[in-house]
């Protein structure tokens, strides 16, 4: 699956004018001399993540398609790798999640579902004299009868622990009956742990978070079956599956209101036609465990009108200001060092939503944590637009492939402040 830049093209131009911002500022007469904040920092926007340096010699701005988390000091690079096979009568695709610590030559496998590549090997059996499409034939008829496929899409990432949700899709010509189904997971990115409320808040507040949640999805259902009844097409139409939607402690994710801790709940369900369809319950904040403290620094802070976010550290603010179409944010970059009043430095333009802002200059990176996350970044960039296959010859991979092969988020953090219920 390829990946869409958001905001690459301006990159440069925004480089450019933050460096002819800088040179003003230094032909200015002394008194109006600013100097750039030392900073150095991570941030995830769009489908990117924007490495920034600046101090005495400059700014500098590296992008790359690539999703980082910092947990004890450490980079962790998350990816998906796609395996499977391709027939003309059968489609066969799977999907990894993966973790690396930067400084590490092996990655954590953390989650994968074996029911695509067995359903392969089974038809494989079956048909032992079907060959495999060649990519490069563009007269193969794209109507497979049998589809056997899953998918990851990563939601969020907080620290040390990714929320992402799978979906599985299972239709095979003359097989048993079709599976569609699909959940949502935490997994703790250092060691692969798929992570229960518990685990997570605590056994006393996973309780009562539970108990809240079925009390959210019962009054859904209500308010759904009290519009359909008076008359509501939609709320009619949906009140026929309403029966399919069984509450599942173990299908939540993180998330965040205002910069606190919260838990969203995916309810899974089944369409007439056995289709997968899901409730999504609103987020519930929660108390805050401990591991939260370290994560909310990278949260952005809405200003009071909503028209600003941003993230402060000691000596720096980063400010992001939505264009009017909401598809992408300007960047600027000011001291809080209080002296010779306030003044900004444009950083980038990059695509809409921004997810998080690793700070990199307390305590600084090492020359080996540099040097990690530099190739991490050389290599991101060079697999950039480039479609990566492994082909599955009957036994899964013990390692991971070198670097990512795609990644997204689908938060909607930085799109309008979230309020809690």
């Amino acid at each position: 699956m390829r990946m869409v830049r958001k905001g690459w093209r301006v990159l440069a131009a925004a480089t450019l004018l933050g460096t002819t911002a800088l040179a003003a500022a230094c032909d200015a007469p002394g008194e109006l001399r600013q100097a750039l904040p030392r900073a150095e920092f991570l941030f995830a926007a769009g489908d990117s993540t924007y490495w920034v340096r600046s101090g005495g010699e400059g700014m500098r701005v590296r992008s790359a398609p690539i999703l980082l988390t910092q947990v004890d000091g450490r980079l962790f690079e998350i990816f998906i790798g796609d395996d499977g096979a391709e027939y003309p009568e059968a489609s066969f695709a799977t999907a990894r999640l993966w973790a690396r610590s930067l400084q590490a030559k092996d990655s954590t496998l953390l989650f994968a579902d074996s029911t695509v590549l067995r359903e392969l090997v089974a038809w494989r059996r079956r048909h032992p004299q079907q060959a495999e499409i060649d990519p490069s034939d563009e007269d193969v008829i794209d109507d497979p009868q049998t589809v056997v496929q899953d998918d990851i899409e990563i939601l969020d990432v907080h620290g040390p622990y990714l929320t992402f949700e799978h979906l599985l899709n299972v239709d095979i010509d003359g097989g048993p009956e079709h599976i569609h189904s699909g959940r949502r997971y935490v997994v703790d990115v250092r060691s692969g742990r798929i992570m229960g409320l518990g685990d997570l808040l605590g056994a006393k507040e996973a309780t009562n978070v539970a108990t809240r949640a079925r009390a959210s999805l019962t009054q859904l259902i209500d308010s759904i079956r009290t519009a359909g009844n008076g008359g509501d097409d939609r709320a009619a139409i949906a009140m026929e599956t309403l029966e399919t939607f069984t509450f599942d402690s173990t299908s939540f994710g993180i998330t965040d209101l205002s910069r606190e801790p919260a838990v969203t709940f995916m309810v899974p369900g089944h369409g007439l036609d056995g289709e997968a369809l899901a409730l999504h319950l609103p987020p519930i904040a929660v108390d805050v465990p401990v591991w939260w403290k370290s994560v909310k620094s990278t949260l952005p802070e809405w200003s009071a009108d909503s028209s600003i976010v941003r993230w402060d550290r000691s000596s720096y603010r980063i400010a992001a200001r939505p264009s009017p179409e909401g598809d992408a944010l300007a960047l600027v970059l000011s001291s809080r060092s209080g002296m010779g009043g306030q003044h900004e430095w444009p950083v980038a333009t990059v695509g809409a939503p921004a997810y998080q802002l690793i700070a990199l200059e307390t305590p600084p990176l090492d020359s080996a944590s540099r040097a990690a996350l530099a190739r991490a970044f050389d290599v991101s960039t060079a697999l950039d637009g480039m479609v990566q296959r492994a082909r599955y010859r009957g036994a899964s991979p013990r390692r991971a492939p070198e670097a990512a092969m795609r990644w997204r988020l689908t938060s909607n953090r930085l799109n309008s402040p979230r309020m809690a219920p």
